[in-house]
């Protein structure tokens, strides 16, 4: 299928409220349906497993195409500058965080397992559809990347949702710390596997025909490099990793009724502005340092892997076996790290936390080093670990009960506007920042800028949260008060 007739018409079909590619998706699989096993009567854990496995590898094809192949493919094959790459990869940002709520809301109507099967197979199209855009269509990549968040919020808040309807309220939480250690195992093998795919490309299209070339006469007359991009590997690998994912779902996720009696304090909202308005009047203090916080996130969250390459010469396999560290050491220490809260009190966890992410994202620029960059991206993630639990737990309780759903997703979109602010001005700044670092040992201190700011915006939601929240553990309670 060529670019130009690249579906952008997501207007519903008469007389559904669906939009047209899941309305598709639907139909290609209902003659498949009748091969799945039939589940009347989906037991719990049965349903768990079988949405924690498809959360797995569909946050690994997400992350061997947004930390891995997108960047590397724009940047060294579309020859694109930090700024663009930065700015296509927000778009998938910004259409995934404004459109959650939409699908989360469908999925009640039209059932949850449609949407999953429909988020991963709309991104096997755009992986490959990605391959047969040229350089100088820019917009197309665009394109493609608002249907990959269409697919990414088709996706989650239903996976969520149909964990909320099986799973009963006092296991609720065992049962999203499973979900999250597999979504974290995704994230973590993500880049490695992404990395290999185009290396060992790489290595038998280019790298062996030319070796064999130079030691033989024979060998250079009937071997020769091959003119393909090995950069377009990973890009197959993550059309095959969406479309497991959907006969996944397809096979093991029950197709049942959602329950609507389930509290929805847990589930991904999307963007709500009114709920963001109602929390803002109750936790200023605690929205503006989730923002901050997510606004530094963001700045470094789609330029790591550039950063990496370019200022320690590392291989994409290289980046991914250092970032495969830190993931893993997350994903073992997230379940026993996130209870702290509990035992050393909410407020405690949390600036504890947010000081160990900003000492270390300040390390990570001072010291250039590939130990120090694992053991500080250890230390980052370990410090996200004890502080989020505590930090949700003690904004769930600085609030009206009655109002705890609205509040909680008015979090969710302080963290989505932080990361969708941020990613492009990180961008930006990596390009095109002119601003001294003389405590940094580079010839591009550029590239160290957006670290920079995210250390002082982690810094600054270290002291507002020392500053602006009251830790009254002598009753047991943690209060949100705002500042002066």
């Amino acid at each position: 299928m060529g670019c130009a007739t690249l579906p952008l018409s997501f207007s519903p079909v008469p007389g559904t409220g669906a939009p047209l590619p899941i309305r598709l998706t639907h139909r290609m699989f209902r003659r498949l349906k009748a091969f799945a096993p039939a589940k009347p009567n989906a037991r719990p854990r049965a349903v768990l497993f079988a949405i924690a496995t498809v959360a797995g590898v569909a946050e690994l094809a997400y992350a061997v195409m947004n930390v891995s192949a997108m960047p590397v493919y724009l940047k060294f094959s579309m020859h694109y500058g930090e700024a663009s790459v930065a700015a296509i990869g927000t778009a998938f940002l910004v259409c995934e965080g404004i459109t959650k709520g939409f699908f989360g809301a469908l999925g009640d109507r039209i059932g949850r397992k449609r949407l999953i099967l429909a988020g991963p197979m709309i991104s096997v199209v755009t992986a490959l559809l990605t391959l047969a855009v040229q350089p100088h269509q820019w917009y197309f990549f665009v394109a493609l990347r608002v249907l990959d968040g269409l697919g990414a919020a088709a996706l989650w808040p239903s996976a969520l949702a149909m964990i909320a309807d099986v799973i009963e309220e006092d296991r609720r939480s065992q049962a999203m710390s499973l979900f999250n250690v597999t979504y974290l195992m995704g994230i973590a093998l993500g880049p490695l596997i992404g990395g290999a795919a185009n290396d060992i490309t790489a290595l038998f299209t280019q790298k062996v025909p030319r070796m064999m070339a130079r030691h033989s006469q024979f060998m250079a007359k009937h071997f020769h490099e091959h003119l393909v991009d090995p950069r377009q590997a990973s890009f197959y690998v993550v059309a095959f990793l969406f479309l497991l994912t959907a006969l996944v779902a397809l096979w093991r996720v029950p197709d049942i009724r959602p329950h609507h009696i389930h509290a929805r304090a847990d589930l991904e909202t999307g963007f709500n502005l009114k709920a963001l308005m109602t929390a803002l009047r109750q936790i200023p203090m605690l929205l503006l340092m989730t923002f901050i916080t997510f606004l530094g996130i963001g700045m470094v969250m789609l330029i790591i892997k550039l950063f990496a390459m370019a200022e320690f010469d590392v291989s994409e396999v290289r980046f991914g076996a250092l970032l495969l560290v830190p993931a893993l050491v997350i994903a073992a220490a997230s379940v026993p790290l996130g209870s702290l809260g509990d035992i050393m009190g909410k407020v405690r966890a949390v600036r504890w936390g947010i000081g160990v992410c900003a000492v270390s994202m300040l390390s990570l620029v001072l010291i250039k080093n590939q130990i120090a960059l694992v053991l500080g991206g250890s230390l980052i993630g370990v410090g996200f670990v004890v502080a989020f639990p505590a930090w949700m737990a003690l904004i769930s309780s600085s609030c009206d009960p009655r109002q705890r759903g609205a509040v909680m997703g008015a979090v969710g979109t302080a963290q989505g506007l932080g990361a969708m602010i941020g990613a492009p001005i990180g961008g930006w700044l990596y390009e095109h920042a002119r601003i001294p670092l003389p405590f940094v040992h580079t010839h591009h201190p550029n590239h160290y800028v957006p670290f920079v700011c995210c250390a002082l915006l982690l810094f600054t939601a270290w002291i507002l949260s020392i500053t602006s929240i009251k830790d009254d553990t002598k009753h047991d309670r943690n209060l949100a008060a705002p500042a002066g």
